[in-house]
């Protein structure tokens, strides 16, 4: 049975994306995305095709499809998911939003056994969220995903805290303490981390059961907060009702 289980990832969350195929007697097949930012709903459709075609496989042979969930891009994360429920409906496959933060705490070295993960939140925030292994391949949220000032993140940490994410860029290096920050090629959430959370998500509960819980539409993306053009206008809308 493990032989005709294959699983789809799709990471769109930030400006360069990825997919992957996951199969557990093969080598993970991935391809990046076109680095055109905003574009990726150009590139996506061809690509999940292509990779399809090269590893000789129908779509109605993936047995289920993972999308990066956020936080992250806006609107990289609705192109993801668009794609994802699109795919999930025309094969009838179950999709999971996966936490875009464990896919990066996934990335860690071996010997990383927590993590804080944190990208950028815009307007001199952060989005932190802190991780735990709990087995080979296998990570959890140990805090809820936060939104924090840059600053009071920075002197919020502890000596021999590890960090990780593409936020590490913006931390205040004056005001760290002695912190492990993990080097950029861990930073980046990747398809094939996706596609191997939601083999384990998916070998842990029958199909059946996860639809029964939640429908291909109900699927949304983990923004966390509003855009700045949503606040912008609810500000406006606040204004004309005073």
């Amino acid at each position: 049975m493990e032989n005709s289980l294959y699983y789809l990832g799709v990471e769109t969350s930030g400006r360069c994306g990825s997919i992957a195929i996951y199969h557990a007697q093969q080598k993970i097949a991935q391809t990046e995305l076109q680095q055109q930012g905003r574009k990726h709903a150009q590139t996506l459709v061809s690509e999940v095709k292509k990779l399809l075609f090269q590893l000789k496989l129908t779509p109605d042979q993936i047995t289920g499809v993972g999308v990066s969930q956020g936080p992250g891009s806006f609107t990289g994360l609705r192109i993801g998911i668009t794609f994802a429920k699109t795919f999930g409906y025309v094969t009838g496959c179950p999709i999971l939003g996966i936490d875009t933060f464990e896919a990066i705490a996934l990335n860690c070295p071996p010997e990383v056994s927590e993590t804080y993960v944190i990208s950028n939140a815009q307007r001199g925030d952060l989005f932190v969220g802190k991780y735990v292994k709990i087995a080979e391949n296998q990570w959890q949220k140990s805090d809820e995903i936060r939104i924090w000032a840059i600053t009071d993140f920075s002197h919020s940490l502890e000596t021999g805290s590890t960090i990780n994410g593409p936020g590490i860029e913006l931390l205040e290096p004056l005001a760290l303490p002695k912190c492990r920050l993990l080097d950029p090629e861990f930073r980046q959430p990747d398809a094939a981390k996706v596609s191997i959370i939601t083999a384990n998500l998916l070998k842990k509960c029958q199909t059946a059961d996860y639809r029964s819980v939640t429908e291909t539409w109900d699927l949304t993306p983990y923004y966390l907060r509003k855009s700045s053009a949503e606040e912008k206008w609810d500000a406006r809308q606040q204004l004309n009702t005073d």
